[in-house]
Formats: C-alpha cells, structure tokens, sequence
C-alpha cells in the first residue's frame, strides 16, 4: 500500500462520504475570496465567450460549492465530506510541482465547539503518522484574535473593518497605521479616495512610464493592495499612539503555544478589555484540550503567532499546520494543513446557505519528501 493510500484510508475511516470534485471552477471563486493577490497562483484560462476559470487551487473550494448545492436541495444535517485528487498551483517555491495530489475531509454543520477542533487535529496528524511520519512539528493561529482585539477596543467602525481587512495581508496593519498617522502627507494622502481598481491603473501606468517591474518576493498585485489600505487609512484621523503600540504588540506575538493563552490574557487586562473573555476563555479550552489529546506531544514543541495562517485566505478561526521538521524549510512545505472557516458557505452562497465548516488536507509527497519513500 502506498503511503497515499495509507493517508485516505486513514481519513476515509473518520466516517463520511466520499466526494469527487470538479476540477475547473470559476476562477472568479478564489479571487473574490482572496483578492487578485492569489492570481499569481492559480492555472487560469478563459473560454470562448471570455469567462474565466481556473484548475482548482485546492479541494476545499469546489467541495464547499458542492455542499451548498446539496443544502439548498433540502440537506440540513452535519456531514462530513472526504477526497483526494490532483489541485494546481503555480510554485511559489523552487522544487514544488504544479500538479500534486491533495486528500483531505471537511466537516459541515457540526456545533461550533473546541471538540471539533481537537477531531481535526487529531484526524490530520494520525493520518500522517499512518502514513510513516514519526516526528512533526505543529504551528497554531487563530484568525478570529485578532479582530476580536479590534471589536474590543471599541474604535470607529470604518476603523475596525479597515484593521480586520489590512489583518489578511502580510504588513498590512502596519501599514494602514502608518498610513492614518502620516494621513497629510505622501503617497497614501495622493492616493485617498481612489478605489482598488484606480489604484491598480495608477500602478500599471507607473510600470508602463518607466518600465520597471516588480522584483524579489513583493507582486504588483501585492503592491497594489499594500497602497490601496494605506489609502484607506489615509481618509482617517490617525490613532493615538497607545492604541497602536497595543495592537501592533497583539499582531507580534509569537511564542510557544502553551504560553499563548498567559500572554493574551496579559495583553487584554492590561488594555481593559473585558469583552475578551469568551474568547480567551474558548482559545485556553482549545490550547488545553490539544495538550492532552492523543497527538498531545506535538503541542509541547507547537508555536502559536497572531499572525499565523493569514495566507489561508478563507479560514477565520482556529488555523494549524504540522511539518515534518522545525526548519524553515519544511514549514513553508508542511504536511498537513487545516482549520475552520464558517463563513465559506455564506461567503459562497451570498448568504443563502450558513452552516460551521472545518476541515484540512495532507499533501502525500511532502510527506515522501520528508520519510524517503514513494507514493
């Protein structure tokens, strides 16, 4: 048995159907999800009246589509849903395939509790150890603390969304403060005003008048959505210094994950933020709860960081990944990967489904990669 039929047999037995997936969806899904930044990534094309699709990205997207279907047809019970199948990225990293086999299971309508995570945890990590892995290494976020943080501190509302939006991408709370503190002066005040789209042209005509493109890790797409926030902010009055200082230390937290509930809790009590409570009190559950689950002794090497998991563009909660190694390298390849994301089906559906989701997914030939083996 090859160690990616030890994966799905493994996930297989968590219970559930198995679904096979589309592999072209509207390529309009993960871009409206994740912005233009993700087009770099995805395999597009367009058909002959100009509509646009893509080779999915991943299996969650169009298994997320498929369980709406099944909602709107009159399906209301919890179900889990598992897979595997070939998803297409363009590499972002050297030796990456762009085709590559991906099994995973989601899980809809289950009650939202810390239960459930720890079934994913553990769901995930058994399934690598199934398939040979003897050592891993786990990395925590949860991507609904910092916007609680936010919502806590009681600032404006346009304030709020434009902290939440600017949280999804890598410096973007840093520069949307710098862009309300700095709001009378450079780019971000020329700029304010102008929406997404203007702004993309502005840079397009930058490029076009000098020729220059972007270089090293920084997309135009990036680009564009870094001076889109520092103009949002630019339309703002400015924070005050307390108040950036505390939220740029919540953003920069990054310690081993058993600290991580002492340490926000720490945060918000300095603050006065009594509206955190249910939050921390639901984040400590879960942090325990891993510590002393079946796979408990990855959590003892685990980290958590605020910012973790923001590139999973459609998860708003608890996020993980787990790596065969504590190397840079390994974690930007890892294993397996997964959390939970309740607004995807909403989000999907404009509204007409609303249902929890969880789930994840394991990469076999990382897995190969990283024991020596063959799928």
């Amino acid at each position: 048995m090859t160690r990616s039929d030890q994966v799905f047999q493994s996930i297989a037995a968590r219970g559930g159907d198995p679904i096979d997936a589309p592999i072209i969806i509207e390529a309009s899904v993960p871009l409206e999800l994740s912005g233009e930044v993700v087009r770099s990534r995805i395999c597009t094309f367009a058909d002959e009246s100009g509509r646009e699709w893509a080779l999915r990205p991943d299996l969650t997207l169009p298994v997320a589509q498929a369980e709406i279907a099944a909602r709107q047809s009159g399906d209301t019970a919890e179900r889990i849903r598992h897979y595997r199948g070939p998803v297409f990225r363009l590499p972002a990293l050297a030796g990456e395939p762009v085709e590559f086999e991906q099994i995973g299971l989601e899980r809809f309508a289950a009650p939202r509790a810390v239960a459930q995570d720890v079934w994913l945890f553990e769901t995930l990590a058994e399934a690598c150890m199934a398939a040979g892995v003897s050592m891993a290494e786990a990395s925590f976020g949860d991507l609904s603390i910092f916007p609680a943080f936010v919502d806590a501190l009681g600032l404006p509302g346009d304030v709020a969304v434009g902290l939440k939006r600017a949280f999804r991408q890598e410096g973007g709370v840093r520069a949307y403060l710098s862009g309300r503190s700095q709001a009378g002066t450079g780019i971000s005040q020329r700029l304010k005003g102008l929406d997404r789209e203007e702004i993309a042209a502005f840079v397009d005509d930058i490029y076009a008048m000098t020729g220059l493109q972007p270089v090293g890790e920084r997309s135009a797409d990036e680009i564009v959505e870094r001076l889109h926030q520092s103009a949002e902010a630019a339309a703002g009055e400015s924070l005050s210094d307390d108040v950036d200082q505390f939220l740029m230390a919540v953003l920069s937290i990054d310690l081993p994950y058993a600290e991580a509930p002492a340490e926000l809790r720490r945060l918000a009590g300095e603050a006065g933020l009594k509206d955190m409570t249910a939050a921390l009190d639901e984040f400590e559950t879960r942090t325990s709860a891993l510590a002393s689950s079946t796979f408990g002794a990855l959590i003892g090497q685990a980290r958590f960081a605020t910012r973790f998991g923001r590139r999973f563009t459609y998860y708003d909660g608890f996020v993980f990944e787990i790596a065969s190694d504590a190397s840079d390298l390994s974690k930007q390849r890892p294993i397996a990967a997964g959390g939970r994301y309740d607004a995807l089906l909403s989000d999907l559906s404009d509204g007409a489904v609303n249902a929890t989701a969880i789930g994840g997914v394991i990469i076999p030939h990382r897995i190969d990669g990283a024991t020596g083996g063959v799928s």
